[in-house]
């Protein structure tokens, strides 16, 4: 009687125009205060390790994108979330 319910209401909203939404890796509108606070958080060997991540190479090439004239990517970084983020934190 449980699955029947569940797989019932899953049905439903399915038909009904429900859907799931995931989010994309790096800045997308909605994550960018959280990625920029990560980005420059934790020791030197941890931030080395972070730049492979998904996320944190999506935020680096948004920020390249958006100040190709910054001398280093971490400056491009920095000038990119200071523009996004709340209060340029």
């Amino acid at each position: 009687m449980k699955r029947l319910v569940i797989s019932s209401t899953v049905a439903i909203l399915v038909a009904g125009g429900a859907g799931f939404a995931f989010a994309a890796p790096g800045p997308n509108g909605h994550n960018d205060y959280g990625l920029c606070q990560a980005y420059s958080s934790g020791s030197a060997n941890g931030q080395a390790h972070k730049h492979s991540a998904p996320p944190f190479a999506a935020l680096e090439d948004a920020a390249n994108a958006a100040y190709p004239n910054a001398s280093s990517t971490a400056d491009a970084v920095a000038q990119y979330c200071n523009s996004v983020t709340p209060g340029g934190k």
